[in-house]
């Protein structure tokens, strides 16, 4: 049922402008930080979900919401905690090239796809890195067959990007305020 509201002379006009301009705004700004705060945890599902194998807790736990409210407006952001950023920024926001060492199809592997035992055996020199022709290679010196000492061998890898964060952020944050009027600013940290 909708009640009818009367406004009579230019005084109750202002008024009546006024207090519903303010009320306006506080809805905007209530909706602004609620959308904004379901874009964050659809962030932090969909990375977890585009983490190969599954995410850990770590990372499961990487996006941060915040908001504060100001004279007439609202500030939200969605970012990446500090701890996580420093861990997660190569699969994030720019891959970058390691060199690491590359298991062939002879290695043992474990659960995450590293070559098991790799520390372990380098102390107890059961693996051993040997360098020739510039390549270097991983050799298990107690394997019985030849074709089975090669168990690794260094290369540049480039972590791909599992998550573009900037890219889905601006896309939800463009979602959120298109139908709203105003002044906005959006910007990168």
């Amino acid at each position: 049922m909708r009640m009818k509201i009367k406004v009579n002379g230019l005084k109750q006009t202002k008024e009546y402008i006024n207090k519903q301009g303010k009320k306006l705004t506080e809805e905007v700004i209530t909706e602004i930080i609620k959308d904004t705060r379901k874009l964050s945890q659809k962030m932090q599902t969909d990375l977890s979900a585009s983490v190969d194998k599954g995410a850990v807790p770590f990372t499961n736990r990487a996006v941060l919401f915040l908001y504060s409210r100001s004279r007439g407006g609202v500030t939200a952001s969605i970012l990446i905690k500090d701890i996580q950023a420093k861990y997660l920024y190569e699969i994030l926001v720019q891959p970058k090239s390691i060199s690491k060492l590359v298991p062939t199809s002879t290695a043992r592997l474990d659960k995450n796809g590293n070559i098991a035992g790799l520390k372990r055996n380098l102390a107890n020199n059961r693996y051993k890195i040997v360098k020739k022709r510039g390549k270097e290679r991983l050799i298990d010196v107690k394997a019985k067959k030849r074709e089975d000492r090669v168990i690794g061998k260094r290369e540049s890898k480039r972590r791909k990007m599992v998550y573009d964060f900037y890219r889905n952020a601006e896309k939800g944050a463009i979602l959120i305020i298109k139908d709203v009027r105003g002044t906005f600013k959006m910007k990168r940290n």
